[in-house]
């Protein structure tokens, strides 16, 4: 844990002053490749200052990005830019060109002039440079201008196994929406390119909704051709995250958080896997971190309430819990989760009329969680208030269609039922309606489970409601059956749970017997029964001094 918590710290200290490593403006020209441009934007932007950076490549992409987002006038910048940095890196003509086939309504003299810049950008050697015969293709057909396909031709001619040339068909058909001839032009490209990063990426994307067994596996594939490389990096760690493997997903992002390219809109994401992955106090950590440079960041809000929760901070998940809540959540949204947890939070602090809002909240909010009603209905019980307690349980139970009331829920809502009765002694009437329905529960688990003891103790209990003071006995052959059951296995008598069950009906019965001792006709035999039961009962447990004190007075009769 102290080392994972160092690595922890080191990325924070890392986070504000990153410097990228060598060639790493290429990490932003494949996440451009694999279409994804903002995220390639920021990175050649960080990077075009490196002494290592070839600038007239990367402001030919930044080009293409503000063309891909219409800022034509920041595009031309920069490719002028590029221009400026290296004359002879010839796609920033055809970033001009392709300018030119978009700027001028007149559709001919748009053409004449776009035709000028991607002359000039084949001269000499360059005519058969099969890169710049797929910009040019690429330019046609981005700004919906005929002629894409005869530069397509002269690129598959200039060279049959130029990757890219695979990648923009694949692109194609992708528009198409024919997914599985993109797939296979994008694994041409692998072919003739095992180490095509965007080709890796593109394929794994149209499958991951189809099998996203097959997606994770090309890109773990690609991190082992490219292991240094941000985009493979981070694209597993997706794929993993989005596939609900929390643990590889934290694993993977921890080695992604520590590439110098990575980018800070993923470290929350990064404290949400550490939460998943159950390793709060490195979460907790990061996230306290990221809330002190961003603090009304929603996500990481949340992230801190979840961990505080988790590692026992009750004041403080409450505390967070109020911020987070409170919160403007904008664009975001708040969970049914979000409300449980604060729930959660309050019932831990036995605050169960306060937690019984957060709970109703996150029903409201996701009804089709029927579990949140059981859980409501434990909360109602827990504040007394048992009569919410039972509507709410029996209205989980009529929803709960998949286990069709399994006989637990039977088995829960008679013991919910049992304790209102208990609660309403003033009330004769509502005390006995309480205790009748607790039986009819509890008869429900005697039939369904009849070789279990408890249908037959908490039917005894829920008679020994309606009858406080043992006059009728009502409970009596209930506990009898109760011992019965018992008795089938004479390992009962040496278990915890059973020993107990077996003292209360052998004291209730004692009890019972003791109360018809006043009756002349019945007297000795009231007597021997009693006797018989206390003694039984103090075998279990010879520390019983009350029984001791009973037994000595029967003796004086």
């Amino acid at each position: 844990m102290k080392s994972s918590l160092k690595l922890v710290f080191s990325l924070f200290l890392a986070a504000g002053s990153l410097t990228a490593f060598a060639d790493s403006y290429v990490d932003g020209i494949e996440y451009f490749k694999a279409g994804q441009p903002e995220r390639a934007r920021i990175l050649l932007e960080r990077t075009l200052d490196d002494a290592e950076t070839k600038k007239a490549e990367s402001y030919y992409y930044l080009g293409e990005i503000a063309f891909g987002n219409k800022d034509y006038a920041l595009a031309a910048e920069y490719y002028q830019k590029g221009l400026d940095a290296d004359p002879l890196y010839a796609y920033n003509l055809v970033g001009k060109g392709k300018l030119a086939l978009n700027a001028n309504p007149d559709k001919e003299q748009a053409e004449k002039d776009a035709k000028d810049y991607f002359k000039e950008a084949l001269k000499g050697k360059n005519k058969k440079d099969a890169g710049l015969n797929l910009a040019i293709a690429k330019a046609y057909y981005e700004t919906g201008t005929p002629g894409y396909e005869d530069y397509m031709k002269k690129a598959y001619k200039a060279n049959k196994k130029y990757p890219d040339y695979f990648i923009f068909e694949g692109d194609v058909l992708v528009s198409k929406q024919q997914y599985g001839d993109a797939c296979g032009r994008y694994e041409n490209a692998i072919y003739f390119d095992p180490n095509c990063i965007e080709a890796y990426v593109k394929y794994s994307h149209i499958y991951f909704d189809i099998n996203p067994t097959l997606a994770i596996q090309k890109l773990e594939e690609l991190l082992q051709i490219a292991p240094n490389s941000a985009i493979a990096q981070r694209e597993l760690a997706e794929a993993y995250y989005k596939n609900s493997q929390y643990t590889k997903a934290a694993e993977a992002y921890e080695t992604y958080i520590q590439n110098p390219n990575h980018f800070q809109t993923d470290r929350p994401r990064f404290a949400a896997l550490l939460f998943y992955g159950k390793r709060y106090d490195e979460s907790l950590a990061l996230a306290q971190d990221i809330l002190s440079h961003d603090p009304q960041n929603f996500v990481i809000r949340r992230i801190v309430m979840y961990d505080n929760y988790e590692l026992g901070n009750m004041e403080a998940a409450e505390q967070a819990a109020i911020e987070f809540l409170g919160m403007d959540p904008g664009n975001n949204v708040f969970t049914a989760r979000d409300y449980i947890t604060y729930g959660d939070i309050l019932a831990k602090m036995k605050r169960y009329t306060e937690a019984v809002v957060q709970y109703e909240k996150a029903y409201e909010l996701d009804n089709t969680r029927i579990e949140i009603l059981k859980v409501l209905s434990d909360t109602y019980d827990r504040a007394k208030d048992y009569g919410k307690a039972i509507v709410t349980y029996e209205k989980y139970m009529a929803a709960d269609t998949v286990n069709n009331q399994d006989v637990m829920d039977y088995y829960l809502l008679g013991q919910t039922c049992y304790r209102a009765g208990l609660a309403a002694q003033d009330s004769i009437e509502l005390r006995d309606a309480y205790s009748l329905k607790a039986d009819s529960m509890f008869q429900v688990v005697v039939k369904r489970s009849p070789t279990d003891y408890r249908g037959y103790l908490w039917c005894a209990r829920a008679a020994a409601v309606r009858d406080p003071e043992t006059k009728e006995g009502l409970a009596k052959p209930l506990y009898e059956e109760t011992l019965t059951v018992l008795d089938q296995d004479p390992a009962n008598k040496e278990k915890a749970a059973t020993k107990r069950a077996y003292i209360e009906a052998y004291k209730y019965l004692g009890y019972y017997n003791y109360l018809q001792t006043t009756d002349p006709v019945k007297k000795n035999e009231a007597i021997a029964a009693t006797k018989d039961y206390w003694n039984k009962m103090l075998e279990l447990n010879p520390n019983d001094t009350d029984i001791m004190e009973a037994l000595k007075t029967l003796d004086t009769f």
